[in-house]
């Protein structure tokens, strides 16, 4: 009997780890269509991994309403619509890099993982900004310059799935400060 319910658990836990598991600002899945990212795009994941000292994550541009965490086929994976990120530079330099940013950190709070699923959405959200301010201020953005994709993307209500503005920025902030102390 304990072999019959060990292997029902392993079989569980191998199809949920390649299963599409997903954080996206807009929802829906973030395999659709992948093609290989901007260069641009490709380097600031890759500067953002460096800082937190984490093997870089693939990213990929794709059909997706803007950017989204998941593991693909087994692999922890980052996927961004090309002109929403073109849309924010155009606002903000470091606002893309804001959300690229988010991103790596739904991967590095495993919130992609078979555990993050017991995690509250609102949690695994503010956890993902607080790297994101962290990140940004050791890539040397001012915290004005690290709120701006706060500023430029979303409205100050919150949805089920992500908490409200007020709240994201307050999580950024102490990304920020955390990191400005020297942690």
């Amino acid at each position: 009997m304990k072999k019959y319910i060990f292997s029902i658990l392993l079989t569980f836990i191998f199809s949920y780890s390649y299963s599409q598991v997903y954080c996206s600002y807009s929802g829906g899945g973030c395999s659709n269509g992948l093609t290989n990212p901007t260069p641009y795009a490709s380097n600031v994941v890759k500067s953002v991994c460096n800082k937190l000292g984490i093997q870089y994550i693939e990213t990929y541009a794709g059909n997706v309403g803007n950017a989204c965490a998941s593991n693909f086929q087994g692999r922890p994976i980052i996927t961004y619509n090309t002109q929403f990120m073109n849309h924010l530079a155009s606002k903000n330099q470091w606002a893309p890099i804001s959300v690229l940013a988010h991103e790596v950190g739904h991967h590095i709070n495993s919130d992609m993982s078979w555990s993050g699923q017991f995690k509250h959405s609102w949690t695994k959200e503010l956890q993902a900004d607080y790297v994101s301010g962290y990140v940004l201020y050791k890539m040397g953005a001012s915290l004005e310059n690290a709120k701006s994709a706060f500023y430029i993307m979303f409205s100050w209500m919150g949805s089920s799935s992500h908490p409200d503005t007020p709240r994201r920025i307050d999580a950024l902030t102490q990304g920020y400060n955390r990191a400005a102390n020297g942690f």
